[in-house]
């Protein structure tokens, strides 16, 4: 038996998507056991898929934010040290990761850190105080709501600490808001308020390194966000080389630049207007869908991988080349019932990464969110016409077959 110290750095993994899902496309663990040593806090119903050689100690709890504490608080107990980090990749739990490393020293991002990245409100004022364009916000009230209402033919009303495009609500005309204001219930959460910018939706993913962007690649929504909510599939594509490229990375890289001490991954989402991109949101994360699996297939690197490594206060690379062919990605979404057949995407080399949800027999209950589909497809190709056409064959063959509840 080895007698020498155990070089690995032992890692708090807060987890919300089980273990299984820390790898990258071709199956290789992003954790790797001769690199980490992995002590996991994750959901009861997922820590059957806690397996593997780097995994030192796994504890299953019910989900809540004082539970998730308490299971973090008993790893460090375990043998606490300066050598310990705590790192997530799920948007929800940044906020309780910083709060629970203050609570126990442990090195990495801080809330104040964090904040800018999560509170919609906080990161508005934080870019438009550096010259960055935002549509006009405010913190929800009914005075605010109203006053927006008198200037815009839409107003947005969204969770300050949102994620996954749900709880979104377009308010077209005084009805409309009365209405909201009427059904909201006083123990919502704390909302923002904005002004509905028209335009597509696109987005920029980036490796940074203290507000510079290391790599980074841009795609553009073909559908809403919120496609879910009638059950639509929601299709996205990367966009090519040129001017509208272009345009989105000397935006993106100026809103980098007012976080001059980060260094991770980020997501940043932009609206495209006639006058240019309007800032929408951005988060300390790699983004949703088939963002991640796009990324590695054009740079061959795992996002996933480099937000922990980050918070982890490791180094991301200085220098991640980018490959010309483009990829896109759709989520297909399932109403409620049962489902009646296999959800089977297209075998075809093209296909980058298939995750399906679902199998036969499978009471689903419906989206609530962006990313609860029941197949996510990323596919690539030579050029925005071959990658839409293939996403068009990933709807047609993975359109799911489902009974009604009776």
């Amino acid at each position: 038996m080895s007698t020498e110290p155990d070089a690995r750095l032992r890692v708090i993994l807060l987890d919300s998507n089980g273990y299984a899902s820390y790898h990258d496309p071709r199956g290789a663990s992003i954790l790797s056991a001769d690199r980490y040593c992995v002590l996991l806090v994750t959901d009861t119903a997922k820590a059957s898929q806690a397996t593997g050689a780097g995994l030192e100690a796994v504890v299953g709890i019910r989900g809540d934010d004082q539970a998730r504490a308490g299971a973090v608080r008993f790893l460090y107990s375990l043998g606490g040290s300066d050598a310990i980090r705590l790192a997530t990749v799920s948007e929800r739990l940044l906020l309780p990761a910083a709060r629970i490393r203050e609570e126990l020293g442990i090195p990495g991002p801080t809330v104040a850190e964090t904040l800018p990245f999560r509170d919609k409100i906080l990161m508005k004022q934080r870019l438009q105080a550096a010259g960055i364009r935002v549509p006009e916000f405010a913190e929800f009230s009914e005075e605010s709501a109203r006053r927006l209402a008198r200037s815009y033919r839409a107003v947005v009303v969204k969770p300050r600490l949102g994620t996954g495009a749900e709880d979104i609500f377009v308010l077209r005309g005084a009805a409309a808001l009365d209405a909201f204001l009427a059904s909201r219930s006083a123990r919502a959460p704390a909302l923002e308020a904005e002004e509905h910018v028209s335009g597509p939706v696109c987005h920029v993913d980036s490796v940074v390194r203290e507000g510079n962007v290391v790599a980074a690649t841009a795609g553009r929504y073909l559908d809403d966000t919120t496609a879910y909510k009638s059950l639509a599939p929601c299709r996205d594509v990367a966009v090519p080389d040129g001017a509208l490229l272009d345009e989105l990375l000397d935006f993106n890289q100026r809103v980098i630049a007012c976080y001059p001490r980060f260094t991770g991954v980020t997501h940043h989402e932009m609206f495209l207007t006639d006058d240019g991109p309007c800032f929408c949101e951005i988060a300390a994360r790699a983004g949703g869908g088939g963002v991640a699996a796009g990324f590695w297939s054009r740079t061959g690197t795992s996002l996933h991988q480099l937000v922990l490594q980050a918070q982890a206060l490791e180094p991301v690379p200085r220098d991640i080349k980018v490959a010309s062919h483009l990829t896109g990605w759709v989520m297909i979404y399932a109403g409620r019932g049962v489902l009646r057949a296999p959800v089977q995407p297209p075998d075809a080399p093209w296909v980058i990464e298939a995750r399906i949800t679902a199998r036969p027999g499978d009471r689903l209950r419906g989206p609530r969110s962006c990313g609860e589909g029941v197949a996510l497809v990323s596919v690539s190709g030579a050029d925005e016409a071959e990658v839409t056409s293939r996403l068009a064959t990933v709807v047609e063959q993975c359109a799911p077959d489902v009974s009604p509840e009776e």
